[in-house]
């Protein structure tokens, strides 16, 4: 269930927006709650309102606040966030060592958790974080720690091994591995249908309570939120800034809903080969070449089986580990053969010592 600001107007009172909706909604006992709203900095016009926020948050078990994180200490506050149990490098993880955190009365009702999105190159956002690294900690992302919690995974059970989200609950058992990218992202399937979320406007939900009080049908039946996972999220300018993707503008809310209905369908093969492995194939195939004899048939014939043989074995770690990369990777054991021979040969004659 997301509550988003629906109306297009301005927002002008945001603090006092959000404790009314988490008066209304506490009733109903949503779980998880998460916040996907900047509130780093404190109210201009009532800065009252930062206190009763506060005091709101209290109604729920730990509501999920997002830091945005940076890449340096120098862009923001530290922060220390709880860490996430991992084996093996974390060298291509994002960063965040520097945070645009909650104030820090919001900060002590809920938990904080990291969270930046990146555009690519297309200027789209395909994919969305998991984990970050904090020095040489792994912590979990603001939709990690909702998603979690939403499927009764204990982080502190939980653990990311290479590139693997290992999900346990708190009796060890494990729930659900979850292949992330080289960065520790997932990917946005902006291509599926419209997820099915139920959607609702922050001022109409609290209409919606005070009509429940007194007995006139509901804009919204609010009961509907029992027990279920709550967003709170803007789709305004001024409280979240719209995101590419290849159907247009969307909010940040909707590449977040994608992402969480993926994860829910299973793994997807967004992993990449190991470095070691990516380099013993092609020096395999390299070393392969200079065996060859030097004609032409014989070294199409090779380098045909050779990556084929590769793409063979990528395609069934695509289908069984969530791996990705293998068309790349026999392209380049076929180059790798080709090019061995005539380049010791070039080396050879060059006098290169």
């Amino acid at each position: 269930v997301t509550i988003e600001d629906l109306a297009g107007e301005p927002w002008p009172w945001p603090r006092l927006d959000l404790t009314l909706l988490l008066r209304a909604v506490s009733p109903y006992r949503p779980a998880p709650v998460g916040l996907l709203l900047p509130l780093d900095a404190p109210d201009a016009l009532e800065p009252l309102q930062d206190d009763q926020l506060a005091r709101a948050l209290t109604a729920f078990d730990s509501p999920v606040l997002p830091a945005v994180a940076f890449r340096g200490k120098s862009s923001g506050k530290a922060l220390e966030l709880p860490v996430l149990t991992h084996h093996g490098s974390l060298g291509g993880i994002r960063p965040a060592e520097g945070f645009l955190a909650p104030e820090e009365n919001l900060r002590r009702p809920a938990r904080t958790a990291a969270w930046k999105v990146t555009p690519e190159t297309d200027r789209h956002v395909h994919r969305v974080p998991l984990v970050f690294r904090q020095g040489d900690q792994a912590v979990p992302s603001w939709l990690l720690e909702m998603y979690a919690r939403a499927g009764g995974a204990d982080l502190a059970k939980s653990e990311l091994s290479g590139h693997l989200v290992i999900l346990r609950d708190d009796q060890g058992r494990e729930l659900q591995k979850i292949p992330v990218d080289l960065r520790g992202s997932v990917p946005v399937d902006w291509d599926s249908p419209d997820p099915a979320a139920t959607k609702m406007e922050i001022r109409s939900v609290v209409l919606a309570s005070e009509q429940e009080r007194i007995g006139v049908t509901p804009v919204y039946p609010l009961a509907t939120l029992t027990r279920k996972p709550l967003i709170v999220a803007g789709t305004l300018p001024e409280v979240d800034p719209s995101i590419g993707s290849p159907w247009g503008e969307k909010s940040m809310v909707d590449a977040v809903l994608r992402a969480w209905t993926r994860l829910a369908s299973g793994p997807a093969p967004v992993l990449h080969p190991p470095r070691g492995v990516i380099f013993a194939c092609l020096l395999l195939a390299a070393l392969a070449g200079l065996l060859i004899p030097p004609h032409l048939p014989a070294r199409v014939g090779a380098a045909t089986g050779i990556s084929a043989a590769v793409f063979l074995a990528g395609w069934l770690a695509a289908r069984f580990g969530g791996y990705s990369g293998a068309l790349p990777l026999a392209l380049g054991t076929a180059l790798a053969l080709f090019l061995s021979a005539p380049l010791l040969r070039w080396l050879e004659t060059g006098h290169v010592r």
